[in-house]
């Protein structure tokens, strides 16, 4: 079998057809990828901060339930009438 030079310019041009296709496919991927990872790192933040809140939170729930056992103390503690 003769292999012509249009022959193998053929096979030049599609697999750079093939190259370019793969490219575009790359950098679709890419974006899509960058897109998630913004997303990503805002909901991490968003979550970050509600730990935040919800710690702050906890420690108020805390100093109350402390001063309520405070008051209970002294209650059982005290003379009886």
């Amino acid at each position: 079998m003769l292999v012509t030079a249009a022959d193998k310019f053929a096979e030049l041009e599609d697999r750079i057809i093939r190259t370019i296709d793969l490219v575009k496919t790359t950098r679709k991927q890419k974006e899509s990828a960058e897109r998630e990872l913004t997303f990503a790192q805002k909901e991490i933040s968003r979550l970050e901060a509600e730990i935040e809140g919800l710690k702050q939170e906890r420690e108020l729930v805390k100093n109350r339930v402390e001063i309520l056992l405070e008051n209970l103390s002294e209650l059982t503690e005290g003379p009886i009438g």
